[in-house]
C-alpha cells in the first residue's frame, strides 16, 4: 500500500505537468507565430491639437485570402450632388460600408491620379501575396535610384537593411514610404513591374472601371489613373483584409531593430498629424464631443494629382463605417477640411450648417443685379 501510494502520487504529478505544458501550447498557438500588431490607433484629432489615441492590439496570423464583398456601392435614394461652398476637389464621393451606398459625391467615375493612394492598392496586393509577414526582404541600391530622382517619399530603409514585410505594409502607409512599397513588390513578385501587372489583374478581378497602375508609389504617369468611385471600392476591400484595415489605421510604429536603424525607425502617420486640430461636428455644436470619428486612411500629393485623400470614419450613433474620398484638392489642408465638410454634410443625422455653394453664388448674383439696379 505504501508503495502504490508514491507511484500514484507519481502518476498524478505527472499529469500536471503534462497538463501545464499542454495550455502553453495551446496559448503559443492561439498567439500565432507569424503576427502583425496594431500599435497605436488614432480615432480623431481634437480642436486645439490633442490626438484622440488609443492603444489596441490586433493580432493576424498568416497572410489571409482575398474575400469577396459586394464592390460597387449603389447611389442611396437620398443621394446628393456635392455641393459645399468653397469646395476646390474636382472629384468626391462619400459611402457607407455597412449599407453599401453611396451618400453624396460629385464626378465620380472622372479620371484622376491617385498619387500616393496608390499605395492602398499595393499594401492590400502585397497581403494577398506574400507567405509571411516575417518574409524579409534586402534592399539594393538600385531600389533607391527612381525614387531619390523623383523626389519620392520615403520611409528611411537603406541599402543592404534586412526588413519583414510586416514593417514594409507600416513603412508604406504611415510615412507613405515608396522604399517600403517598393520592397514589398520585390518581395511578393520579385520586381516592381511583376508586382505592378498583379495589381492591375486584382483591380480586374475587382471589376474597377477607370483604374490602372505603372507603378506601387503612385509616382506620376499618364498612364497611371483611377476614380474617386474605383478607389472607394479598393478602401472596402482593404477595410475587409485585417492586416490593411489595421495598418491605414495605426497612427504610430516602429520597425525593428537593425544594424542600418539599431533603433528601428519610428513612423508616424502623416494623415494622423494632419488631422490635427480638425474633428467632425456632427452635431453642430462647435464642441468635439460627436459620435463620428475618422479612424484612418491615407493621404496623397504630386504637381499632377494635387492633394488627395481616402480616411474611414465609424459613427457609434448608427454604428456604420464611412469612406470618404476625394482627388485635386488646392492643398493639403484644403483636403483635410473638404474631407470633413463632407462627413458633416453627408452623414445621416447630421444638424452640421455647410453652406450650399449655389445658395451662396444666388446670393452673390442677386447682390451683383440689386447694386447694379441702384447704380
Amino acid at each position: 500500500m505504501k508503495s502504490n501510494r508514491k507511484g500514484n502520487a507519481a502518476l498524478i504529478a505527472l499529469l500536471v505537468v503534462i497538463i501545464i505544458v499542454g495550455i502553453g501550447a495551446i496559448v503559443m498557438l492561439l498567439a500565432g507565430r507569424n503576427s502583425i500588431d496594431e500599435t497605436e490607433k488614432f480615432q480623431n484629432s481634437s480642436k486645439g491639437g490633442n490626438n484622440q489615441v488609443t492603444t489596441q492590439v490586433t493580432q493576424v496570423t498568416e497572410p489571409e485570402k482575398p474575400k469577396e464583398v459586394n464592390l460597387y456601392c449603389k447611389k442611396d435614394p437620398s443621394f446628393k450632388q456635392t455641393n459645399i461652398k468653397g469646395f476646390t476637389a474636382a472629384a468626391s464621393i462619400i459611402g457607407d460600408l455597412d449599407s453599401d451606398t453611396i451618400l453624396a459625391g460629385s464626378s465620380m467615375d472622372s479620371r484622376c491620379y491617385p498619387a500616393s493612394l496608390t499605395k492602398i492598392m499595393t499594401i492590400l496586393v502585397a497581403c494577398e501575396n506574400i507567405k509571411s509577414y516575417d518574409d524579409t526582404y534586402t534592399f539594393k541600391d538600385t531600389d533607391f535610384t527612381k525614387l531619390v530622382e523623383e523626389d519620392a517619399s520615403m520611409a528611411g530603409f537603406k541599402a543592404g537593411e534586412t526588413v519583414p514585410a510586416k514593417d514594409l505594409l507600416y513603412g508604406a502607409i504611415l510615412p507613405s514610404g515608396a522604399d517600403a512599397a517598393v520592397g514589398l513588390a520585390n518581395m511578393a513578385a520579385g520586381s516592381e513591374a511583376a508586382f505592378v501587372k498583379l495589381m492591375n489583374q486584382r483591380a480586374k478581378e475587382l471589376g474597377l472601371k477607370n483604374t490602372n497602375f505603372t507603378n506601387v508609389s503612385g509616382i506620376h504617369n499618364p498612364n497611371h489613373y483611377s476614380t474617386v468611385n474605383d478607389m472607394l471600392v479598393i478602401m472596402k476591400v482593404a477595410y475587409h483584409n485585417v492586416t490593411c484595415r489595421n495598418v491605414l489605421n495605426t497612427f504610430d510604429y516602429t520597425t525593428s531593430k537593425t544594424s542600418q536603424n539599431p533603433e528601428g525607425i519610428h513612423l508616424t502617420c502623416l494623415l494622423g498629424g494632419r488631422l490635427q486640430g480638425f474633428f467632425i461636428d456632427k452635431n453642430g455644436n462647435g464642441e468635439n464631443d460627436d459620435t463620428a470619428k475618422v479612424q484612418g486612411g491615407k493621404t496623397g500629393f504630386t504637381n499632377d494629382a494635387k492633394s488627395c485623400i481616402a480616411t474611414y470614419c465609424y459613427d457609434s450613433e448608427t454604428e456604420h463605417t464611412y469612406v470618404c474620398v476625394l482627388a485635386k484638392c488646392a492643398s493639403t489642408e484644403q483636403s483635410i477640411s473638404e474631407m470633413m465638410s463632407m462627413y458633416e454634410k453627408y452623414l445621416p443625422g447630421s444638424k452640421a450648417k455647410i453652406p450650399d455653394a449655389t445658395t451662396a453664388a444666388a446670393k452673390t448674383t442677386t447682390a451683383a443685379a440689386t447694386t447694379a439696379k441702384a447704380a
